[in-house]
């Protein structure tokens, strides 16, 4: 009797694994309208592309032009279901769980005087699952709205004669509350649907490194639970690949070697640089912190380079004449170089956002890597070099 039972245990095992791996054509219909379409001038943009994330990089897989009533529709294949996303007249942009049919209505073209970054928020009409995604989309609007409020709190506080109020508000540290507050909801979010593959989408919004207890085990479950699902365990693999190039960037540490075309096409590698203190800056043309902190990281090369200080910028513009433009128009003394594979690079020296800046010393080890230009590098600089 056991034997048996647990035969029939297999043979059920068995076709369900079957039953994931093949599973039924299902098609859906995702729709939606436009409130305003784009001016004569932009009509080009009048559609609606659909696609995929790749990484860091967006693939449109599908486009339709919208109708002058401002409908759209796409019938995509939901045998598999999976995230699409969606740009809407290069305004809007939205991901949507591909389980069930879906509508997704939207303002489409900002029809205000004064165009900023602040898009509305978007409700997706769809399966309980896109309601997963719904909770997540009105955090990240609410929060990105109180930003604006504390923004414009501060800065009016600070221009007010009365200093009690700016220095009352420094205290609370408004902008910190507010981070602790989106990543807590997050989480709870997270915790309610850590047995949904849509999920996903809000566990790529946490910090995998500082949340690897949390990450991990989802996806471990979600993995065994849902093996159809494979970018499931793509993203696990970058995480744990993530987790083990992060040992290899502590400080102390051996700079990873890698070699960077210039301009003319010679190559430059960080080995160049040993018996020197050198910093690495992750750049590109079109970052306007990046460009702000170059006088800031030019003051340091004026003052450090007697005494063994360098340079290297390596930039991950993917517009090559962008990148000899901005060259041009910075004219930064040191070297210049072009990753050609922003992702191998991004992946390598762990940094999602620029400028990011590597602090290395004469033996080529590592001493402190900064997101964004830090006074602290200064500080740095400093003690090695002396005032």
């Amino acid at each position: 009797m056991k034997k048996f039972f647990v035969f029939a245990l297999a043979l059920t095992a068995a076709a369900t694994a079957g039953a994931q791996t093949k599973a039924k054509k299902k098609n859906i219909v995702i729709k939606g309208q436009v409130q305003f379409l784009n001016p004569e001038k932009y009509a080009a943009n009048n559609k609606v592309w659909i696609g995929y994330r790749d990484g860091r990089d967006y693939k449109a897989i599908d486009s339709v032009v919208v109708k002058e009533d401002g409908k759209w529709q796409f019938t995509v294949d939901a045998s598999r279901p999976r995230f699409y996303d969606l740009e809407i007249l290069r305004w809007d942009r939205i991901t949507v769980w591909g389980d069930e049919d879906a509508t997704i209505n939207s303002r489409g073209y900002d029809t205000a005087k004064m165009k900023i970054k602040n898009n509305p928020y978007i409700f997706i009409e769809g399966s309980a699952d896109n309601q997963f995604l719904n909770l997540v989309n009105h955090m990240v609007y609410r929060d990105y709205q109180n930003m604006i409020a504390v923004s414009k709190e501060m800065y009016i506080a600070g221009k007010s004669a009365d200093t009690s109020w700016s220095a009352y508000l420094k205290g609370l540290d408004p902008y910190k509350t507010l981070a602790d507050d989106y990543r807590d909801r997050l989480k709870v979010l997270i915790r309610a649907y850590k047995d949904r593959p849509v999920v996903l989408a809000g566990i790529k919004m946490l910090n995998w490194e500082k949340n690897q207890e949390i990450i991990l085990p989802i996806l471990t479950d979600l993995k065994k639970k849902y093996p159809c699902f494979t970018e499931i365990a793509e993203y696990k693999k970058k995480v744990e690949d993530n987790i083990a190039q992060a040992k290899l960037l502590k400080p102390g540490m051996p700079v990873p070697v890698v070699s960077y075309p210039d301009a003319d096409g010679k190559n430059i590698s960080t080995a160049d640089y040993k018996g020197k203190y050198l910093l690495i800056d992750f750049w590109a043309s079109w970052c306007g912190p990046c460009r702000a902190a170059i006088p800031k990281v030019k003051a340091l090369y004026d003052a450090y380079k007697a005494q063994g200080f360098d340079v290297l910028s390596i930039s991950i513009d993917t517009d090559r004449k962008a990148w000899v433009k901005a060259m041009e128009d910075e004219k930064m003394p040191w070297g210049q170089t072009l990753s050609p594979e922003k992702n191998k690079t991004m992946d390598t020296f762990l940094f999602s956002g620029i400028p990011t800046l590597y602090l290395i010393d004469r033996d080529g080890k590592i001493v402190k890597s900064y997101t964004g230009y830090s006074t602290d590098l200064e500080v740095k600089l400093k003690e090695v070099f002396g005032k």
